[in-house]
């Protein structure tokens, strides 16, 4: 028999691979499908197998119906979280709209009974779904594979393209199996919008989820146990105690907590939450909790954040960054020497389970909405006696904890029972992956038909592409008639705006690396401009910034990300060190720099990304040398759409009266230190001080000096980032230069303060007699 899996990628392998090597030696021939990964496509070490090979797979649609998938299948997603069983699952929520189409979106806002009637707008898309051919594309790729079973796994993420081969093999008469690989695939994520012949649980609670959630027939859904964990259920410790805890200096002669990190999407402002969290030990009355040992442990995902921080000031505190994505015997050493486990939401809490320590958790306000805000939370502290032990404050925590640290680590029964019941429900003892191999062989056997498809559905769906295309044409955005529609000598950045035009990919904005006023005055404009020209959905774009905030580009995209988030200190400085600012960069090279190619990397890693596009500033800064060079600059006013910032920002400013001044002694590269322009900062902020409220920005955070230029009446300082961003924020401001300004940025100033943005007021330093305020606040 030949098995064909489609896994997206290859790092999920390792949820299944004593499975594969079973079906392998059992004979089987087994082929191994993805995406390319950094430019290849590689089997780990645990599948090398005579009989098992791997290839790359087609991913997007080849067919009339390419452009039209997305927006039917985002819909239905998005539908899905009008179950009211999602009401409390805010998080969820939230992302779905995030991702979602956005004229969906718009539509139900505008047309309540949609949600009321969630339902039979379920039912409709889903009839939409059944209209949509196979696409062509991917029956080749299934004909030339002649498979005899198709295994799929994750396929319910917002973007995949799983469907389709789903759907390729119904039509094929190829028996279908998915296979989730995780415990909250079911409930976080899309729907099976063309339903497998069969779906292999972990557990009755995930048989459940098939049914109610997805609609599954029940005779379809076995249960047989999470194969991905045998391997954990058979490790055994392998380092001593006293010799373990050494190698992260903690003291053996003192119970430990080990705290188990989440993602970065459960918990992303964890650091802060482990510092206070370690603090609070460190003050708790009872002396066990206050000496104990503590180590942490950050998710694999994120654990590169973690290289600069530093906790040994609370003393008796360990940090783990050896943490791997499998279930590795550092895991398992950790969980064994530790009196208990802590953490918020993560599948390694599952492993604490095995091993049969205890589990706690914390739900802290403001760090609780990736747990309380989800579905699969609630099954560890309800599902089968509950796993973890609640604490809504770190004193109820403190109390906890001291009935645990006394004595030697203990095995927890409520512990093992979890296990037991959510891992292996055919049996403690019972491995899994033999029971996945059988079910996986039994489903091979399903006696199967090619679909046929109903005499009824041409027409009608003929009468659904057609009404998708005059949607298309009436919605299509306006044809590019400036400069980069135009310019011979600018079609490839026409070519590469057009690629991601036509793509289907979530496409990644940045990730800027340049200055703040270049950021406000040129970028965030030119992807306005982008975003209108080419039509790209807010819900495809996902900002990449480094530095900025996520209130600067408003609506251009539901999904935001500061890529500082995603290295450690000690890597931001090695990174930065080493590349220079984008607008100093070859912008004919039409490549990212390595920073900015690690930096998309590891987003994709962040939001589970299979496929996506790269919208990158060399496309900005290519256009302005090419006019620069053309002596054409002011073509460029027809690329840039400029907007102030919303004034919702402003509310956040409470304290700061209207009246006030923001001032700057800060010296800008128009404004550099020399003892003349020290001389005129300080009479300039003396004048100002002597007539106005003052309000000093230098040294804020920069969301503190957003929301203080939002507020004040007008900014006065030297020209630089601070300048732009108050004229951003509306303010007027009047600036002083004593060096040459930037080609251009005037003229640009000029025009955003016809858009909404604050007038700049711009005098040379040696002229400085006295300043010059505007009478009244911004409005």
């Amino acid at each position: 028999m030949k098995i064909l899996f489609l896994l997206g990628a290859t790092s999920r392998i390792r949820n299944f691979d004593e499975t594969l090597t079973i079906l392998a030696d059992r004979g089987h021939e087994i082929r191994l499908t993805g995406r390319l990964r950094k430019g290849s496509f590689e089997l780990p070490k645990s599948v090398q197998h005579a009989r098992i090979s791997g290839r790359v797979n087609p991913t997007q649609r080849v067919d009339e119906w390419r452009d039209f998938v997305d927006l039917l299948r985002g819909a239905r997603d998005y539908v899905r979280y009008f179950n009211p069983r999602y009401a409390q699952a805010t998080r969820l929520v939230r992302r779905a709209y995030e991702i979602a189409p956005t004229e969906f979106v718009l539509f139900c806002e505008r047309h309540p009974w949609v949600k009321r009637h969630w339902r039979l707008t379920a039912q409709a898309l889903a009839l939409c779904e059944e209209l949509v051919p196979t696409d062509p594309g991917f029956e080749a790729f299934l004909r030339e594979e002649r498979p005899d079973l198709v295994l799929v796994t994750p396929l319910v993420t917002f973007e995949s393209y799983q469907t389709d081969y789903v759907k390729a093999a119904h039509r094929l008469g190829v028996p279908v199996v998915f296979i989730p690989f995780s415990w909250d695939n079911l409930t976080n994520k899309g729907l099976m919008r063309v339903r497998p012949d069969r779906v292999l649980v972990w557990n009755e609670i995930q048989r459940r989820e098939a049914l109610d959630l997805h609609g599954c027939p029940p005779d379809s859904v076995v249960v047989t146990g999470a194969a991905r964990f045998d391997d954990f259920f058979a490790r055994r410790v392998s380092t001593p105690r006293e010799d373990f805890l050494a190698q992260f200096g903690l003291d053996p002669a003192r119970p430990a907590v080990l705290y188990l990190g989440s993602s970065q999407l459960t918990g992303p402002n964890e650091m802060e939450l482990v510092r206070r969290w370690a603090e609070s030990l460190r003050a708790a009355e009872d002396e066990v909790v206050r000496t104990c040992g503590i180590l942490v442990r950050p998710h694999p995902a994120v654990r590169s954040s973690w290289e600069s921080v530093d906790l040994s000031d609370l003393g008796n505190v360990g940090l783990s960054l050896d943490a791997s994505r499998g279930g590795d015997q550092e895991l398992f050493d950790s969980i064994h020497h530790a009196h208990v486990a802590v953490g918020l939401t993560t599948s390694a809490m599952l492993e604490a389970a095995i091993v049969g320590r205890p589990v706690h958790t914390l739900l802290i306000p403001g760090f609780d909405e990736g747990q309380v805000g989800t579905i699969h939370f609630h099954y560890l502290v309800e599902a089968y006696g509950g796993l973890a032990t609640i604490a809504r404050d770190f004193r109820e925590h403190h109390l906890q904890l001291r009935a645990v640290l006394r004595g030697e680590p203990a095995s927890s029964t409520r512990s093992r029972a979890f296990a037991e019941h959510f891992l292996r429900p055919h049996g403690a003892e019972r491995l899994v992956s033999p029971i996945l191999a059988a079910e996986i062989e039994r489903a091979a056997a399903l006696v199967k038909r090619p679909q046929a498809t109903s005499p009824l559905y041409p027409p009608l769906r003929r009468a659904l592409h057609r009404w998708l295309v005059r949607r298309r044409t009436f919605r299509r955005a306006a044809v590019d008639a400036t400069v980069i529609g135009t310019s011979l000598s600018l079609r490839p950045v026409k070519t590469a705006l057009e690629e991601i035009q036509h793509g289907a990919a979530p496409v990644f904005v940045g990730p800027w690396g340049d200055s703040i006023a270049n950021e406000l005055l040129y970028w965030i404009p030119f992807v306005r401009w982008i975003a209108a020209t080419y039509d790209l959905p807010p819900e495809r774009l996902i900002v990449l910034s480094r530095g900025g905030l996520r209130e600067w580009y408003g609506s251009i995209a539901h999904r935001f990300l500061d890529a500082q988030t995603l290295f450690s200190e000690a890597e931001l400085d090695h990174w930065v060190r080493r590349t220079v600012p984008q607008s100093e960069q070859d912008p004919k090279q039409a490549v990212m720099s390595p920073f900015d190619a690690e930096i998309v990397e590891r987003a994709a890693r962040t939001f589970d990304l299979s496929e996506h596009q790269v919208l990158h500033p060399f496309l900005l800064f290519r256009t302005m040398r090419r006019l620069r060079s053309d002596r054409a600059l002011e073509q460029l006013r027809d690329l840039l759409r400029h907007e102030r910032l919303d004034w919702s920002v402003a509310a956040s400013g409470d304290g700061l009266p209207r009246s006030s001044v923001a001032v700057s002694a800060a010296f800008t590269a128009a404004l550099p230190f020399t003892p003349e322009n020290q001389q005129l900062l300080t009479e300039l902020i003396a004048q100002v001080s002597a007539e106005e409220e003052v309000v000093r920005v230098d040294g804020l955070p920069l969301p503190k000096q957003m929301q203080a230029l939002a507020r004040v009446r007008a900014f006065v300082g030297g020209y630089g980032d601070l300048a732009i961003l108050a004229a951003f924020c509306g303010t007027p401001a009047t600036v002083y230069h004593s060096e040459r300004l930037p080609d251009d940025q005037l003229d640009r100033l000029q025009a955003a303060a016809a858009g909404g943005w604050g007038t700049v007021t711009v005098e040379r330093a040696r002229r400085f007699k006295r300043v010059h305020l505007p009478a009244t606040a911004h409005i």
